[in-house]
């Protein structure tokens, strides 16, 4: 493996910045040793098995790299096209030559039978005023690429209801258009899902009641209700 020392090499990982430049890059500069291919492969058996506990600390000094190894690992389990290649194939192509390379990497393969959607949050810059369920499902929202408000809560659920998970593929099949081209116009995204509703005969008024709803309800987001979403989600 060599290193390119005349690259900028980051001080700090933002977990929030999940652009395809910034994936590509950190895993092209991410040096797996021997001691961490270990880790990552223990963490897959575990994640991969029946165990039904829920949670992972990460623990290690400042600077040690948690961030890194967590982003690297949240990447391996999503899965997101690089460039058009697979992001879990970029990472295995760093564990070229560690101890037991062919087993660790039979190991991190099984994730290729689970489904996994990641949201990367760094708690520091929330907004949590309104609670933490709240600013989680708004991160949610943005890792599927849907307006963090009440437009893309409506847009989501039409995807569920339709058992769509990417509203790429939703909107171009209902309505032939390209979502890419329009979430990051308000009024371009929300004629999209307002054309949608409608498209299920639904009225102008059935509209106005559904977003005044779902407005309110970000009022007393609660985590009852973000464990309904992840249910609905896992059918979707």
């Amino acid at each position: 493996m060599t290193i390119d020392l005349s690259e900028d090499i980051k001080n700090v990982i933002d977990l929030e910045d999940i652009s395809e430049a910034a994936i590509q890059s950190e895993i092209e500069s991410y040096i797996i040793t021997d001691g961490l291919a270990k880790e990552y492969s223990n963490f897959v058996s575990i994640y991969t098995s029946n165990i039904i506990e829920t949670g992972v600390w990460l623990s290690g000094f400042y600077g040690s790299g948690k961030s890194y190894f967590g982003k690297l690992l949240g990447y391996m389990m999503s899965n997101r096209l690089i460039s058009g290649t697979p992001a879990r194939e970029r990472i295995l192509q760093r564990f070229t030559g560690i101890d037991d390379e062919a087993l660790v990497k039979n190991s991190i393969a099984k994730l290729n039978s689970i489904n996994s959607r990641v949201v990367f949050m760094d708690i520091a810059k929330q907004d949590t005023t309104k609670g933490f369920a709240l600013a989680f499902f708004r991160n949610f929202l943005r890792s599927l690429e849907l307006p963090e408000n009440e437009h893309g809560y409506l847009l989501y659920s039409l995807m569920c209801n339709a058992s769509y998970s990417n509203p790429n593929y939703f909107v171009q099949d209902k309505l032939g258009k390209q979502w890419s081209e329009s979430k990051i116009n308000v009024i371009a995204y929300s004629k999209i899902i307002k054309e949608l509703y409608l498209q299920l005969e639904n009225s102008e008024s059935d509209y106005n009641n559904i977003l005044t709803t779902l407005r309110k309800e970000t009022e007393t987001f609660s985590a009852a209700k973000l464990r309904r979403i992840k249910k609905l989600f896992s059918i979707c």
